[in-house]
Protein backbone atom coordinates (compact mmCIF):
# COMPACT_ATOMS: atom_id res chain seq x y z
CA UNK A 1 0.00 0.00 0.00
CA UNK A 2 2.85 2.56 0.59
CA UNK A 3 4.63 1.56 -2.47
CA UNK A 4 1.50 2.17 -4.22
CA UNK A 5 1.46 5.78 -2.60
CA UNK A 6 4.91 6.01 -3.42
CA UNK A 7 4.22 5.30 -6.88
CA UNK A 8 1.63 7.72 -7.10
CA UNK A 9 3.58 10.86 -5.35
CA UNK A 10 5.73 10.28 -7.53
CA UNK A 11 4.19 10.54 -11.10
CA UNK A 12 2.54 13.49 -9.73
CA UNK A 13 5.89 14.85 -8.87
CA UNK A 14 7.12 14.18 -12.63
CA UNK A 15 4.02 15.56 -14.03
CA UNK A 16 4.44 18.86 -12.59
CA UNK A 17 7.78 19.44 -12.92
CA UNK A 18 7.07 18.72 -16.89
CA UNK A 19 4.41 21.13 -16.86
CA UNK A 20 6.56 23.84 -15.15
CA UNK A 21 9.41 23.12 -17.79
CA UNK A 22 7.05 23.66 -20.43
CA UNK A 23 5.45 27.11 -18.84
CA UNK A 24 9.18 28.51 -18.34
CA UNK A 25 9.77 27.48 -21.91
CA UNK A 26 6.89 29.67 -22.88
CA UNK A 27 6.97 32.15 -20.37
CA UNK A 28 10.60 32.94 -19.51
CA UNK A 29 11.52 34.24 -23.48
CA UNK A 30 8.93 36.58 -23.30
CA UNK A 31 9.69 37.70 -20.25
CA UNK A 32 13.49 37.84 -20.89
CA UNK A 33 12.62 39.85 -24.14
CA UNK A 34 10.48 42.74 -22.13
CA UNK A 35 12.99 42.71 -19.49
CA UNK A 36 15.66 43.54 -22.68
CA UNK A 37 13.17 45.88 -24.42
CA UNK A 38 13.48 48.25 -21.23
CA UNK A 39 17.09 47.65 -21.24
CA UNK A 40 17.60 48.97 -24.23
CA UNK A 41 15.04 51.88 -24.24
CA UNK A 42 16.18 55.35 -22.92
CA UNK A 43 15.85 58.90 -23.55
CA UNK A 44 16.77 62.45 -23.82
CA UNK A 45 15.28 65.94 -23.27
CA UNK A 46 14.85 69.01 -25.15
CA UNK A 47 13.74 72.33 -23.41
CA UNK A 48 14.67 75.86 -23.89
CA UNK A 49 13.62 79.60 -23.49
CA UNK A 50 13.37 79.97 -19.89
CA UNK A 51 14.10 83.87 -19.91
CA UNK A 52 12.45 86.34 -17.46
CA UNK A 53 10.04 88.87 -18.89
CA UNK A 54 12.31 92.41 -18.97
CA UNK A 55 8.17 93.76 -19.22
CA UNK A 56 7.18 92.61 -16.33
CA UNK A 57 6.24 94.34 -12.89
CA UNK A 58 8.17 92.45 -10.83
CA UNK A 59 11.44 91.18 -12.35
CA UNK A 60 13.75 88.20 -11.86
CA UNK A 61 17.56 89.90 -11.49
CA UNK A 62 19.27 87.10 -12.86
CA UNK A 63 17.35 87.14 -15.96
CA UNK A 64 16.03 83.60 -15.42
CA UNK A 65 12.56 82.51 -14.86
CA UNK A 66 14.04 80.70 -11.74
CA UNK A 67 10.34 79.52 -10.40
CA UNK A 68 9.52 77.79 -13.75
CA UNK A 69 13.00 76.60 -14.67
CA UNK A 70 13.45 74.76 -11.11
CA UNK A 71 9.94 72.88 -11.43
CA UNK A 72 11.25 71.95 -15.25
CA UNK A 73 14.48 70.84 -14.20
CA UNK A 74 13.00 68.75 -11.03
CA UNK A 75 10.03 67.09 -13.36
CA UNK A 76 13.04 66.23 -15.97
CA UNK A 77 15.35 64.86 -13.31
CA UNK A 78 12.58 62.27 -12.37
CA UNK A 79 13.20 60.95 -15.99
CA UNK A 80 16.18 60.03 -16.16
CA UNK A 81 17.09 61.30 -19.67
CA UNK A 82 20.50 60.63 -20.38
CA UNK A 83 21.31 63.91 -21.56
CA UNK A 84 19.52 67.48 -22.04
CA UNK A 85 19.67 69.31 -25.06
CA UNK A 86 18.77 73.30 -24.31
CA UNK A 87 18.04 75.04 -27.25
CA UNK A 88 19.06 78.81 -26.38
CA UNK A 89 17.40 81.77 -24.58
CA UNK A 90 19.25 80.61 -21.07
CA UNK A 91 19.24 84.27 -19.77
CA UNK A 92 17.47 87.85 -21.04
CA UNK A 93 20.92 89.02 -21.43
CA UNK A 94 21.90 92.63 -20.28
CA UNK A 95 18.91 95.16 -19.93
CA UNK A 96 18.21 98.78 -18.47
CA UNK A 97 15.86 96.77 -16.11
CA UNK A 98 17.74 93.49 -15.07
CA UNK A 99 20.60 94.02 -12.16
CA UNK A 100 22.70 91.27 -13.24
CA UNK A 101 25.31 91.40 -16.21
CA UNK A 102 25.33 88.62 -18.77
CA UNK A 103 28.51 86.46 -17.21
CA UNK A 104 26.64 86.69 -13.69
CA UNK A 105 23.34 85.74 -15.82
CA UNK A 106 25.31 82.92 -16.82
CA UNK A 107 26.71 81.85 -13.37
CA UNK A 108 23.11 81.87 -12.07
CA UNK A 109 21.80 79.47 -14.61
CA UNK A 110 24.39 77.20 -14.29
CA UNK A 111 24.30 77.08 -10.45
CA UNK A 112 20.76 76.37 -11.16
CA UNK A 113 21.17 73.29 -12.95
CA UNK A 114 24.07 72.05 -11.13
CA UNK A 115 21.88 71.74 -8.09
CA UNK A 116 19.12 70.46 -9.81
CA UNK A 117 20.10 68.21 -12.20
CA UNK A 118 24.14 67.61 -11.27
CA UNK A 119 24.23 64.14 -12.63
CA UNK A 120 22.84 65.12 -16.04
CA UNK A 121 25.01 66.21 -19.39
CA UNK A 122 23.53 69.59 -20.32
CA UNK A 123 24.44 70.54 -24.34
CA UNK A 124 23.54 74.03 -24.92
CA UNK A 125 23.65 76.39 -27.73
CA UNK A 126 23.36 80.45 -28.19
CA UNK A 127 19.71 82.42 -28.29
CA UNK A 128 19.36 85.56 -29.60
CA UNK A 129 19.19 86.75 -25.96
CA UNK A 130 22.87 85.14 -24.94
CA UNK A 131 24.48 87.98 -27.33
CA UNK A 132 22.45 90.74 -25.35
CA UNK A 133 26.10 91.86 -23.83
CA UNK A 134 28.10 89.46 -25.88
CA UNK A 135 27.83 89.82 -29.32
CA UNK A 136 31.57 88.05 -29.66
CA UNK A 137 30.07 85.33 -27.29
CA UNK A 138 33.36 86.11 -24.92
CA UNK A 139 31.29 84.90 -22.04
CA UNK A 140 29.70 82.13 -23.48
CA UNK A 141 33.01 80.52 -23.57
CA UNK A 142 33.91 81.50 -20.40
CA UNK A 143 30.82 80.22 -18.66
CA UNK A 144 29.71 77.27 -20.87
CA UNK A 145 32.72 75.35 -22.47
CA UNK A 146 35.07 73.92 -19.91
CA UNK A 147 31.09 72.10 -19.09
CA UNK A 148 31.16 71.21 -22.91
CA UNK A 149 34.59 70.31 -22.95
CA UNK A 150 34.02 67.65 -19.99
CA UNK A 151 31.19 66.12 -22.18
CA UNK A 152 33.86 65.75 -24.51
CA UNK A 153 31.68 67.46 -27.77
CA UNK A 154 33.67 67.87 -30.81
CA UNK A 155 33.03 71.73 -31.94
CA UNK A 156 33.24 72.47 -35.82
CA UNK A 157 36.66 73.84 -36.72
CA UNK A 158 35.68 77.45 -37.29
CA UNK A 159 33.28 77.48 -33.93
CA UNK A 160 34.86 75.99 -31.28
CA UNK A 161 32.31 76.53 -28.32
CA UNK A 162 29.23 77.33 -30.58
CA UNK A 163 28.54 74.55 -33.23
CA UNK A 164 29.57 71.06 -31.99
CA UNK A 165 28.38 67.50 -31.79
CA UNK A 166 28.12 64.87 -29.15
CA UNK A 167 27.41 61.11 -29.29
CA UNK A 168 26.27 59.56 -25.86
CA UNK A 169 28.61 57.08 -23.76
CA UNK A 170 27.74 53.67 -24.73
CA UNK A 171 25.28 54.90 -27.55
CA UNK A 172 27.43 55.38 -30.63
CA UNK A 173 24.21 54.75 -32.78
CA UNK A 174 22.71 58.38 -32.19
CA UNK A 175 24.65 61.82 -32.73
CA UNK A 176 23.62 65.29 -31.89
CA UNK A 177 24.54 68.37 -33.62
CA UNK A 178 24.44 71.84 -31.66
CA UNK A 179 24.29 74.62 -34.15
CA UNK A 180 24.96 78.41 -33.84
CA UNK A 181 22.90 80.88 -35.04
CA UNK A 182 24.54 84.38 -33.70
CA UNK A 183 28.38 84.78 -35.39
CA UNK A 184 28.08 88.37 -36.09
CA UNK A 185 28.77 87.92 -39.86
CA UNK A 186 26.38 85.41 -40.41
CA UNK A 187 23.06 85.61 -38.71
CA UNK A 188 20.42 83.76 -38.59
CA UNK A 189 22.61 80.54 -40.37
CA UNK A 190 24.51 77.97 -39.55
CA UNK A 191 28.46 76.58 -40.01
CA UNK A 192 27.19 74.62 -43.45
CA UNK A 193 30.53 73.18 -44.65
CA UNK A 194 31.15 72.15 -40.72
CA UNK A 195 27.93 70.88 -40.26
CA UNK A 196 27.98 68.37 -43.92
CA UNK A 197 31.50 67.36 -41.94
CA UNK A 198 29.69 66.57 -38.57
CA UNK A 199 26.97 64.50 -40.26
CA UNK A 200 29.81 62.37 -42.49
CA UNK A 201 31.50 62.09 -39.44
CA UNK A 202 28.09 60.80 -37.43
CA UNK A 203 27.53 58.53 -40.66
CA UNK A 204 31.15 56.95 -40.57
CA UNK A 205 30.80 55.91 -36.96
CA UNK A 206 27.81 53.94 -37.66
CA UNK A 207 24.97 56.31 -36.35
CA UNK A 208 21.74 55.37 -36.91
CA UNK A 209 19.76 58.61 -35.98
CA UNK A 210 21.52 62.07 -36.26
CA UNK A 211 19.30 65.11 -34.31
CA UNK A 212 19.81 68.47 -34.85
CA UNK A 213 19.05 71.19 -32.54
CA UNK A 214 19.75 75.20 -32.79
CA UNK A 215 17.59 77.89 -31.46
CA UNK A 216 15.62 79.57 -34.44
CA UNK A 217 13.56 77.30 -36.77
CA UNK A 218 13.88 76.85 -40.26
CA UNK A 219 10.37 77.94 -41.11
CA UNK A 220 8.31 80.35 -39.18
CA UNK A 221 5.43 78.24 -37.03
CA UNK A 222 4.12 81.06 -34.62
CA UNK A 223 4.86 84.67 -34.10
CA UNK A 224 8.23 84.97 -35.42
CA UNK A 225 8.51 86.10 -38.97
CA UNK A 226 10.78 85.15 -41.71
CA UNK A 227 13.15 88.04 -41.24
CA UNK A 228 13.59 86.67 -38.08
CA UNK A 229 14.60 82.96 -38.64
CA UNK A 230 16.02 80.75 -40.97
CA UNK A 231 13.69 81.69 -43.45
CA UNK A 232 15.25 85.23 -43.73
CA UNK A 233 18.14 83.25 -46.00
CA UNK A 234 16.13 80.92 -47.52
CA UNK A 235 19.07 79.68 -50.07
CA UNK A 236 20.70 78.95 -46.73
CA UNK A 237 17.82 77.32 -44.90
CA UNK A 238 17.34 75.02 -48.06
CA UNK A 239 20.66 74.19 -48.49
CA UNK A 240 20.40 72.98 -44.51
CA UNK A 241 17.56 71.00 -45.36
CA UNK A 242 18.89 69.42 -48.32
CA UNK A 243 21.87 68.27 -45.86
CA UNK A 244 19.65 67.14 -42.97
CA UNK A 245 17.24 64.97 -45.82
CA UNK A 246 20.83 63.67 -47.60
CA UNK A 247 22.10 62.53 -44.20
CA UNK A 248 18.78 60.57 -42.76
CA UNK A 249 17.72 62.95 -40.03
CA UNK A 250 14.54 63.48 -39.47
CA UNK A 251 14.36 66.06 -36.21
CA UNK A 252 15.00 69.24 -35.84
CA UNK A 253 14.63 70.67 -32.17
CA UNK A 254 14.51 74.50 -31.87
CA UNK A 255 13.02 77.44 -29.41
CA UNK A 256 12.43 81.19 -30.28
CA UNK A 257 8.88 81.10 -30.32
CA UNK A 258 7.49 80.86 -26.56
CA UNK A 259 4.89 77.66 -27.63
CA UNK A 260 4.83 74.26 -28.58
CA UNK A 261 4.60 73.34 -32.52
CA UNK A 262 5.03 69.69 -34.50
CA UNK A 263 6.02 70.80 -37.86
CA UNK A 264 6.42 68.32 -40.56
CA UNK A 265 8.05 69.15 -43.48
CA UNK A 266 8.04 67.33 -46.91
CA UNK A 267 9.24 68.61 -50.27
CA UNK A 268 8.26 67.10 -53.74
CA UNK A 269 11.74 66.96 -54.72
CA UNK A 270 12.55 64.58 -51.67
CA UNK A 271 12.04 60.87 -51.45
CA UNK A 272 8.60 60.29 -50.01
CA UNK A 273 9.48 58.47 -47.39
CA UNK A 274 11.12 61.15 -46.04
CA UNK A 275 10.12 64.28 -43.58
CA UNK A 276 11.93 66.23 -41.59
CA UNK A 277 10.35 66.99 -38.18
CA UNK A 278 10.48 70.17 -36.94
CA UNK A 279 9.55 70.48 -33.15
CA UNK A 280 10.17 74.10 -31.01
CA UNK A 281 9.81 73.73 -27.55
CA UNK A 282 10.32 77.54 -26.34
CA UNK A 283 8.19 76.54 -22.86
CA UNK A 284 11.05 76.52 -20.80
CA UNK A 285 9.57 79.64 -18.52
CA UNK A 286 9.52 83.01 -20.51
CA UNK A 287 7.05 84.46 -21.58
CA UNK A 288 4.00 82.96 -23.89
CA UNK A 289 4.22 84.02 -27.66
CA UNK A 290 0.54 84.24 -29.54
CA UNK A 291 0.14 81.93 -32.40
CA UNK A 292 0.11 83.31 -35.76
CA UNK A 293 0.04 79.58 -37.67
CA UNK A 294 2.43 78.95 -40.37
CA UNK A 295 2.28 82.63 -42.03
CA UNK A 296 5.39 82.98 -44.17
CA UNK A 297 7.21 82.27 -47.73
CA UNK A 298 6.90 78.09 -47.42
CA UNK A 299 7.93 77.88 -51.41
CA UNK A 300 8.04 74.68 -52.53
CA UNK A 301 7.53 72.90 -49.06
CA UNK A 302 4.88 71.30 -47.51
CA UNK A 303 4.02 72.07 -43.90
CA UNK A 304 1.75 70.18 -42.13
CA UNK A 305 1.08 70.59 -38.40
CA UNK A 306 1.16 67.73 -36.40
CA UNK A 307 0.45 69.20 -32.72
CA UNK A 308 0.87 72.27 -30.56
CA UNK A 309 0.25 73.59 -27.23
CA UNK A 310 0.01 77.29 -26.35
CA UNK A 311 -0.05 79.10 -23.00
CA UNK A 312 1.83 75.57 -21.55
CA UNK A 313 5.60 75.11 -19.84
CA UNK A 314 7.16 72.13 -20.40
CA UNK A 315 9.73 69.74 -22.95
CA UNK A 316 10.11 67.18 -25.29
CA UNK A 317 11.48 63.76 -24.24
CA UNK A 318 12.55 61.43 -27.01
CA UNK A 319 12.88 58.04 -26.07
CA UNK A 320 15.14 55.54 -28.39
CA UNK A 321 14.14 51.78 -29.03
CA UNK A 322 17.58 50.55 -29.95
CA UNK A 323 15.44 46.61 -30.33
CA UNK A 324 12.94 48.03 -32.07
CA UNK A 325 10.89 45.65 -34.52
CA UNK A 326 10.57 46.27 -38.68
CA UNK A 327 6.84 47.41 -37.67
CA UNK A 328 7.98 49.38 -34.33
CA UNK A 329 8.88 52.65 -34.31
CA UNK A 330 12.93 53.13 -32.70
CA UNK A 331 12.27 56.77 -31.97
CA UNK A 332 9.17 58.78 -30.36
CA UNK A 333 9.44 62.17 -28.86
CA UNK A 334 6.56 63.42 -26.92
CA UNK A 335 5.56 66.94 -25.01
CA UNK A 336 5.91 66.96 -21.18
CA UNK A 337 3.49 69.25 -19.76
CA UNK A 338 5.03 71.26 -16.40
CA UNK A 339 2.98 72.91 -13.98
CA UNK A 340 3.27 76.23 -13.09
Amino acid sequence: MNLFFYHLSALAWRRWIHSLLISLTIIGPYALCTSQAHAESWSFAVAGDDRTDASAATLDPTGIHTEILKKLLEAIAQKKPLFLLFTGDLVYGENLRIRDKISEQFEAWKSLVKTEIPTIPILPVRGNHEINGDPNGIAWIAALKPALDANKVAYFPSQKGFSYSYSPPNHPEVAVIALDQYMPATPHRVDLVGLQEALQKAKSRGAKHIFVFAHEMAFTCGLHPDSDNMAAFPTDRDKFLELLKDYGCEYFFTGHDHLYDWMVIKNWRWPANYALNQIVAGTAGAPFYPDKTYYGNHQDYDLTRLDHKQNTYGYILVTINDEAGEKEQSVTARFETVNP
